[in-house]
């Protein structure tokens, strides 16, 4: 009679092994059962204040904001409606929030349409509502593209190939079609006027430039800096402007401020920030127009800057060609500051 075979001690080992995997591997079965999957963890504690998408919720709430797109009528939808709070809007457009945060925003809306005849184009619509005609001025210049249309639709609204973009108020709006035809301006601006038109009346546009003179200005160079301007830390709400004249290009601010000491305050503040980057103060030399009392004129190398103030508006010039053609417009600033001056 035959006798079984006994394992050997090796088998024995190699048995013991395998089992003992077996057993890991069960035990990691019943864990990974009994736990979510981290894209399951992760859509239950989505980031505070993330995007809204509104339509197809039964009962959800619409802001002023979303109700406007969630409204227009005549123009077919091609995505839902969705809504942006100061905490989410990076969710949507990742790096260039913050200059919509630092202009007092407050929500955005967004939706897709179909572009009217423009057949097949279809439009990405954007409403942003800040909190003055003055922040959605800062968003809108902030944004402009060199050599872009100007447009009719309003006091700050221009077009690009493939898009249009103007304010309305405190409200910034964007139309951007995902391709460019022959037929997709109309389309765009019809799109436009639908959407302002359901808008509330405000006549305040921001990006007033009465105050600056009007001889060589480039229209669609005038911009609002809501902090930080001219490259100073603490200076807020300046406009800046470029000009073209005979004796060369040169670029002019101003910021109206509460009080005429604030404005002189504010003043001598920048051309104290200028001397510490290595500009020095100069005579203003022969021929120089009149400008205000306290004026400074300071050069750094070939760079001449001029810094005033008259009245509550802090004001002067930079970025000149020239000396010659900062002298000339810082002339033309006072000349208007004098007889404008708030």
């Amino acid at each position: 009679m035959a006798r079984k075979a006994r394992a050997g001690k090796n088998e024995r080992t190699m048995g013991y092994a395998v089992l003992g995997l077996l057993a890991c591997a069960a035990a990691w079965l019943c864990v990974q059962q009994a736990s979510f999957n981290p894209a399951v963890i992760v859509a239950m504690n989505h980031p505070k204040g993330a995007g809204r998408i509104l339509s197809g919720q039964q009962g959800a709430a619409l802001s002023q904001t979303a109700g406007f797109l969630d409204a227009l009528k005549g123009f077919t939808t091609l995505s839902d409606l969705e809504s942006y709070n100061p905490e989410s809007l990076s969710d949507k457009i990742d790096g260039k929030a913050e200059l919509y945060l630092a202009s007092n925003f407050q929500e955005m809306a967004c939706r897709a349409f179909a572009a009217g005849d423009a057949a097949g184009a279809r439009v990405e619509t954007f409403l942003y509502a800040m909190e003055s005609p003055k922040d959605a001025f800062a968003v809108f210049s902030g944004q402009r593209r060199p050599g872009a249309d100007p447009l009719t639709l309003t006091q700050n609204a221009y077009a690009t190939e493939n898009a249009v973009f103007l304010t309305k108020g405190r409200y910034y709006m964007e139309f951007v079609a995902d391709h460019a035809s022959p037929e997709l301006r109309p389309a765009l601006e019809s799109l436009a006027q639908a959407l302002m038109s359901a808008l509330p009346e405000d006549s305040a546009q921001g990006g007033d430039t009465k105050l600056f003179p009007a001889k060589g200005l480039r229209q669609d160079s005038v911009r609002l800096a809501v902090t930080d301007a001219l490259g100073m830390e603490g200076l807020e709400n300046v406009y800046t402007c470029e000009y073209e004249l005979p004796g060369g290009e040169a670029s002019a601010f101003l910021a109206v401020r509460d009080t005429p000491e604030t404005a002189a305050s504010q003043a001598q503040a920048y051309a104290a920030f200028l001397v510490a980057n290595g500009f020095k103060e100069t005579a203003p030399g022969k021929d120089v127009p009149p400008l205000p009392p306290g004026a400074k004129v300071l050069a750094f190398e070939n760079m001449v800057q001029v810094v005033m103030a008259k009245g509550r508006v802090l004001a002067g010039v930079h970025d000149a060609a020239n000396r010659a053609s900062a002298l000339e417009l810082a002339g033309q600033l006072a000349k208007s500051l004098e007889e404008n001056t708030p």
